[in-house]
């Protein structure tokens, strides 16, 4: 990964302009807060590990970052079980019915 593009700026600009800052922060810039002249703060974009449900894969999580996926925010479910009971084959034969391919 290429090195980020680095500002500076302190913390009344932040304040008044921190839409602006995090817009720029989301396109991958790191922002240096300063107070009188001295850094106390860095922002920048998370980690992998702590974007909730980051994964070790770099393009999910560009994607998680930029909106482009969403991750669940709950654990997955097990469904309940049916309680309709078909014979086997019966998808089959309803897929064969629908495209026309009924056996002879």
């Amino acid at each position: 990964m290429g090195m980020a593009e680095l500002k500076t700026v302190g913390i009344r600009e932040l304040k008044n302009k921190l839409s602006a800052y995090i817009r720029e922060v989301r396109a991958g810039v790191r922002v240096l807060v300063t107070d009188r002249d001295t850094v106390v703060a860095e922002l920048h974009e998370p980690e992998l590990a702590s974007v909730p449900g980051g994964s070790e894969d770099p393009v999910l999580s560009q994607w998680v970052r930029s909106g482009v996926v969403k991750l669940a925010r709950s654990e997955k479910k097990d469904l309940r079980v049916s309680p309709l009971r078909l014979p086997d084959g019966t998808s089959l034969r309803l897929l064969d019915e629908v495209r026309g391919d009924t056996p002879e």
